[in-house]
C-alpha cells in the first residue's frame, strides 16, 4: 500500500497559540494518496483545542468519506472549514471553541403570496374558453391553486435531489403565514432556497393595463366591418410594429388616440364603453366586466317516489355583455406576453324551449401575444348584429287601438356594430412612484 503524504501545517501568531483565530491551514494530498474526513476533523479538534459534536447518524457515515485530491493554501479556520465541509456537503456551525457538523437540517422559507383559490366557478355566467358542448353559459374555465402547485414543485425539487442515506419529510406549508419549513441536505435546501428566491422574484412583478373598450355602429357602406389593413396610415402616418387582421401592436412613439379614433369614426359612430385601468400580479389574471346579469325562471317537471307529477320554478341567472380576461407574464427581459380573451354575448330572439335557460349569442377571441412594455394592442373583429323595430305615423293616432294600424307602419332596423379594444400594460416598478398620468388620467 502506497504511503499517504499528507503535509498540514499552522503559521501561528504567538501571541494567540492557544486558538486558531490566527493561524493559516493548508492541506495537501498526492497521487492516489487520501484522507479521511473524519481523521481530518479529528486533528483540526486537537489543534485548534475544539469540541466536536456530531449532530445526525448521517454526517457521522458521510464523515468516513476520503477525499480524494485536496490542496488547499494558507487558509483561515473557516476558509478551511468551508472547503472541507461545506463542499462536501456537511452543515457546520463553529462557535467559541465547538464545531458542530450535520448532514441534514431544518430551514424556514418565506413566501409572500395571497392564501386564495382564483378559479372561474361561472360567477359571471360567461365563457372566454373553447367551449362546444352548447351549454350557452359564459364561463372562465380556469383554477389556479398557487400553494397546491408549489407543493408540487417542492416534492419535485426534493425527489430530484434525493438520495440513499435520507428519506424526506413532507414539506410544511403554512399558507395563512406564508412559511415554508423543509428538512433536507444542503443541496436540496440551496436548490429550494434558488426556486423560493427566483419565485419571489416573480411573483412580485406587476403589471399596470390601460384598457379602452369602443364600439363602432358600422354605417351602411362599411357593414363588412373595419379594414385594418389602413390602420396604419392613420397613426402619425407611422407603421405598426404588426399589423394582422383584427390585431394591431403599436409602439410608444408611434400611439395616437385621436389618430386610432379618427380611423375608426370614417367606419361609423364610435361610442366609449369603458375605460377601466387595472393592476394584476405576474402571471395572474385580470379580468374586466360590462354588462347585465340577467335574471330568469322556469318550471320543471318532477316525480316523487309515488311517481307523482311535481312543478317547481327553477330560478337563475346570467350575465350577457362584454368580458375580457388578460393574464401577462413578464419575461427576463422585461417582454410582455399576454393571453387576452375578450368574448360579448347577448341573449337569443329565438328561444325553443322556454322550459331551460335563456339561449345566449356568444361571439370571442382568443390570443397570445409578446409585447413591450408600455406598447399598444388593437383587437377588433368582434361583430354583433342588433334588430329592433321603429312605429312610424301620426302622432297620437297611431296610439289608438283598432285605427292605429290605418296611421302607422312597423319599420324593422339592423344594426352592426364591431368592438374595439385598445389594451397599453405598463410594467410597475415598485422602486418608482407612479403619477396619475403615468396611469393614463389627465385633465379634461
Amino acid at each position: 500500500m502506497k504511503k499517504i503524504f499528507i503535509f498540514l501545517f499552522f503559521i501561528s501568531n504567538f501571541l494567540f497559540g492557544h486558538t486558531c483565530n490566527n493561524k493559516l491551514f493548508s492541506l495537501s494530498t498526492e497521487g492516489e494518496n487520501v484522507i479521511v474526513l473524519q481523521n481530518l476533523i479529528t486533528d483540526i479538534s486537537d489543534t485548534c483545542n475544539l469540541n466536536i459534536l456530531i449532530k445526525d447518524n448521517i454526517a457521522k457515515e458521510q464523515l468516513k468519506k476520503e477525499l480524494k485530491y485536496v490542496k488547499l493554501k494558507n487558509l483561515t479556520l473557516r476558509e478551511f472549514l468551508n472547503h472541507i465541509l461545506n463542499d462536501n456537503g456537511f452543515f457546520y456551525d463553529l462557535t467559541n471553541n465547538t464545531l458542530s457538523i450535520s448532514y441534514i437540517k431544518t430551514k424556514n422559507f418565506k413566501i409572500d403570496y395571497v392564501n386564495n383559490v382564483i378559479s372561474g366557478s361561472s360567477s359571471f355566467s360567461a365563457s372566454t374558453s373553447d367551449n362546444t358542448s352548447g351549454t350557452n353559459v359564459l364561463s372562465s374555465t380556469f383554477n389556479f391553486d398557487f400553494w397546491d402547485q408549489f407543493s408540487k414543485n417542492i416534492k419535485a425539487i426534493l425527489t430530484a435531489q434525493a438520495n440513499n442515506y435520507f428519506t424526506n419529510p413532507d414539506p410544511i406549508i403554512d399558507k395563512a403565514s406564508g412559511l415554508v419549513t423543509i428538512t433536507g441536505t444542503k443541496e436540496q435546501l440551496e436548490r429550494i432556497q434558488k426556486y423560493i428566491n427566483d419565485l419571489n422574484k416573480r411573483l412580485h412583478k406587476e403589471v399596470y393595463i390601460d384598457v379602452k373598450i369602443y364600439s363602432v355602429k358600422l354605417s351602411n357602406y362599411h357593414q363588412s366591418g373595419i379594414n385594418w389593413d389602413k390602420l396604419s396610415l392613420n397613426v402619425n402616418g407611422n407603421i405598426p410594429i404588426n399589423t394582422n387582421i383584427g390585431q394591431t401592436i403599436i409602439n410608444s412613439t408611434s400611439f395616437s388616440m385621436n389618430g386610432i379614433l379618427n380611423f375608426l369614426s370614417k367606419y361609423g359612430q364610435v361610442n366609449s364603453i369603458s375605460n377601466p385601468k387595472i393592476t394584476t400580479l405576474n402571471n395572474q389574471k385580470a379580468i374586466i366586466t360590462v354588462g347585465q346579469t340577467k335574471n330568469y325562471s322556469y318550471k320543471q317537471a318532477t316525480t316523487d317516489k309515488n311517481g307523482n307529477l311535481i312543478q317547481s320554478d327553477v330560478l337563475g341567472s346570467k350575465f350577457v355583455g362584454i368580458l375580457l380576461d388578460i393574464t401577462p407574464e413578464i419575461s427576463e427581459d422585461n417582454v410582455i406576453m399576454m393571453n387576452i380573451n375578450p368574448s360579448i354575448s347577448s341573449l337569443s330572439d329565438n328561444q325553443i324551449n322556454t322550459n331551460l335557460p335563456p339561449d345566449t349569442i356568444e361571439k370571442k377571441l382568443n390570443t397570445m401575444i409578446r409585447i413591450k412594455d408600455g406598447y399598444t394592442i388593437i383587437l377588433g373583429g368582434l361583430i354583433t348584429d342588433t334588430k329592433s323595430f321603429v312605429i312610424n305615423g301620426v302622432p297620437i293616432l297611431k296610439e289608438i287601438p283598432v285605427i292605429k294600424y290605418l296611421f302607422s307602419s312597423k319599420e324593422k332596423i339592423s344594426e352592426r356594430e364591431e368592438l374595439v379594444f385598445i389594451i397599453t400594460p405598463h410594467i410597475i416598478d415598485l422602486n418608482k412612484t407612479i403619477s396619475l398620468k403615468d396611469a393614463g388620467y389627465k385633465d379634461n
